[in-house]
């Protein structure tokens, strides 16, 4: 009832809406963040700098699970269905639920950026049926995952899984490179990032700077939580003295880790810093589970480690587009005292790096904005005819 309601609301609105003429502007939303960030700050930036005072509108909501925040997010919903009305161009970085209820214009430009620069965890339809999947009330009535009329990629092996999880033709898939990946590549950047990390955590000087970044557990975002079984006590023992470890939680965590007073010069929170790239610059080893930060970390070619005593049980609940034990670009630990060994002894194969970068990456070379820009966003605004 709840999903046909919204649905219909929705609907409404956007008939209501559908007469208002349409203006060259180029919108940027996202259900998931405060701020704008990653892919949609990149092409927004890169569309600024290449076509100066274009119109562009930002439409920031995170979602909460309560009954005021549905109700907001409904809101932000009805505000999103005006300026899909009204703009010729409309991007998204994940899921976005006012997009698949309506059928949009025939001439507007629909990009999805997404947040992940690899196929890695399963998502949309190939999750139909699990836990964490889309309900079966949902899909009957709306097709989730449509509209788009460009989906971003870093490469072609990339395609397949992702034509899977929307629902979309091959076609609508453009191996542009992923925009938030222009960072690595942007030599000023690659040396302040750095900098900057180390200053705002006072970082200490000659420890390797371990990242440690699980990906969330729960079967809606709304849920989400930490999962703590890395003990940091056997870590801490093993490598404190040489290491430095940054614990980075996902975005969708509402609560903090809690970091016993003791062990605070080895474990620094940074789950609070705007931009997980600028976190890997800094750092000279990464650890975690099941994260796609495991794409962008290979273009540093710097060794990962694989913390995933649950993966098994993962695997049932939401499952991978590759075999997680061989396809994984490292090791796979799962008990602490196997990874802090490892770690401690400082021996590490960068071959799986090289080659894992390779399989997902036909393009990136710093420029993924600039040609999403040229080739997409610019002709959608601005189209011949």
């Amino acid at each position: 009832m709840i999903v046909f309601l919204r649905k219909w609301v929705l609907r409404l609105a956007w008939f209501a809406f559908r007469p208002l003429p349409v203006r060259n502007r180029a919108v940027f939303a996202s259900n998931h963040a405060e701020r704008l960030r990653g892919n949609l700050k990149w092409v927004h930036d890169e569309l600024l700098r290449q076509a100066p005072g274009t119109d562009t509108i930002v439409l920031l909501h995170r979602s909460v699970g309560t009954l005021a925040g549905k109700l907001a997010t409904l809101a932000a919903a009805i505000r999103a269905e005006y300026y899909l009305a009204t703009s010729r161009v409309f991007i998204v970085d994940d899921y976005y639920f006012p997009l698949y209820p309506v059928r949009p214009k025939p001439d507007t430009t629909i990009v999805q950026t997404w947040h992940a620069s690899g196929a890695f965890k399963k998502v949309g339809y190939s999750v139909a049926g699990k836990t964490f999947g889309a309900s079966a009330s949902l899909l009957r009535q709306v097709r989730i995952h449509t509209n788009y009329t460009h989906c971003l990629v870093a490469s072609t092996n990339a395609i397949p899984h992702y034509a899977e999880a929307f629902g979309q033709p091959e076609e609508r898939f453009f191996v542009t490179g992923i925009p938030r990946t222009d960072l690595f590549f942007d030599s000023a950047r690659r040396v302040r990032a750095p900098r900057r990390v180390r200053e705002r955590y006072r970082l200490p000087e000659g420890k390797t700077i371990v990242l440690y970044a699980p990906t969330f557990r729960g079967d809606t975002v709304h849920e989400a939580r930490y999962h703590d079984a890395l003990d940091l006590e056997v870590l801490a023992r093993a490598c404190g003295t040489d290491c430095v470890l940054l614990l980075r939680l996902h975005p969708f965590v509402a609560t903090s880790a809690v970091i016993p007073e003791h062990l605070r010069e080895f474990v620094v929170d940074v789950s609070d810093h705007p931009d997980i790239n600028e976190l890997m610059l800094a750092s000279d080893v990464l650890v975690t589970d099941y994260s796609s930060a495991i794409f962008e970390f290979s273009l540093l070619e710097r060794p990962m480690l694989f913390f995933a005593p649950d993966h098994e049980a993962y695997e049932r609940e939401r499952g991978f587009y590759f075999d997680y034990a061989s396809g994984v670009p490292g090791p796979i630990f799962t008990t602490t005292a196997g990874l802090a060994g490892h770690i401690a002894a400082g021996r590490f194969d960068l071959g799986r790096v090289r080659a894992f970068r390779q399989r997902w990456f036909d393009v990136a070379d710093g420029h993924a904005s600039e040609r999403v820009v040229r080739d997409i966003v610019l002709p959608g605004l601005h189209p011949r005819g």
